[in-house]
């Protein structure tokens, strides 16, 4: 958008997103547009409000203005931001700092001072050429309308540009997020270095007006060490949305869809993973609902594949435990339910990854797992 507005505005650190006051994975909203486009209408809803947006486009590009047209145009934009929070990362910005601005620059003493600006502009295009080799200008030049104007002007039109590009830039980068998540799987491993080529093949090369700056920002909150990182002002939603795409793939992140459920999740790990830890299964497990990857691993369909890390840390201590158990360092009891334990680990691993991060390697240490398995023998 124009100068000094700041509407949509981010800083990338480590792949992660800060925005609004919160901090997300890189990729988070690529997803959340996946979801979110078909749902509650959210596309539909702000294409409809953007005729008088066409036509005052369309009428400063003429050098004229409609003031009737102009105040529509002001409106359909109030009306836009009434649905526009439904769609990250709009619904933890200022909305109401933005709805001000619109009711501020689209009145009837702007489109009068535009009006004025345009008519002085015309009458100076008028001159002849001698006196403009001369630099003498007509009496209808006045320097401070002239600046005031064509600032004017320009914030009026790379507003209406950012709010008409909206439902465009919302079809585009869905359709092309969509058809790379859906070719996902022929990569061999789900790294940067392999889904980058599929990723270049689908989105081609995109140039969009970006403005970026490095600043200073806190390594982590209430910390006092700094560290660099890059803050961006997009002038277009797609602009945002790739950003944030190639930024989470360049980490690692990549969407995928929900077997179970057809949710399309954000993925931050290069194992094979085909549900989601937030979804609801259709059915319900002895009349509770249940998530995507419990209802899969209930019906017998985990994933299985060979370079998952969680799976390998489990087969590896499976294979100390039967080692212990037949060299008799530990009971038959005691190995069957130390195994037991570390498969009720994997499975909470494999539905909830804030577990697989954070504890699921240390659970299966054989300090822990024994000493927890000791716990429940008891």
């Amino acid at each position: 958008m124009g100068d000094g507005l700041g509407f949509l505005t981010a800083v990338y650190r480590d792949g992660r997103v800060h925005i609004g006051g919160k901090s997300y994975p890189a990729g988070t909203f690529a997803v959340h547009l996946l979801n979110q486009y078909y749902k509650d209408d959210t596309a539909a809803r702000i294409a409809v409000f953007r005729q008088s947006n066409w036509n005052v486009q369309e009428q400063l590009c003429a050098g004229y203005l409609n003031e009737t047209d102009f105040i529509k145009a002001g409106k359909e934009i109030l009306t836009i931001l009434q649905t526009l929070p439904k769609l990250k990362p709009f619904f933890s910005l200022d909305i109401a700092v933005e709805k001000q601005r619109i009711e501020t620059l689209f009145t009837e003493n702007n489109a009068a001072t535009i009006l004025d600006y345009l008519r002085h502009r015309a009458a100076v295009a008028k001159m002849d050429e001698g006196s403009a080799s001369l630099g003498v200008f007509p009496p209808e030049y006045d320097k401070a309308l002239f600046r005031n104007g064509e600032t004017m002007c320009a914030t009026v039109l790379s507003t209406l540009r950012f709010y008409d590009a909206i439902p465009e830039d919302m079809r585009k980068a869905f359709e092309l997020l969509k058809r790379f998540a859906s070719c996902v799987d022929e990569a061999d491993r789900f790294d940067e270095y392999h889904l980058l080529p599929i990723a270049t093949e689908i989105f081609g090369v995109s140039s969009f007006p970006l403005r970026t700056e490095y600043i200073a920002l806190p390594k982590r909150r209430n910390s006092r060490i700094l560290v660099t990182a890059r803050r961006m002002a997009f002038e277009s939603y797609y602009s945002f949305v790739l950003t944030d795409f190639f930024e989470g793939l360049h980490h690692g992140h990549y969407p995928r869809q929900c077997e179970v459920c057809k949710q399309y999740f954000l993925m931050q790990s290069a194992r094979q993973q085909k549900y989601c830890t937030y979804g609801t299964a259709p059915e319900l497990y002895h009349g509770e609902k249940i998530s995507c990857r419990r209802y899969a691993i209930i019906q017998g369909k985990a994933e299985r594949a060979k370079d998952n890390p969680l799976k390998a840390a489990y087969d590896r201590r499976c294979s100390a435990i039967r080692s212990e158990k037949s060299r008799g360092t530990i009971s038959t009891e005691f190995a069957q339910a130390a195994q037991e334990m570390a498969k009720r680990r994997l499975e909470q691993a494999e539905e909830d990854d804030a577990y697989a991060k954070t504890s699921y390697y240390a659970d299966l240490q054989r300090a822990k797992l024994y000493a927890d398995t000791d716990k429940r023998m008891k």
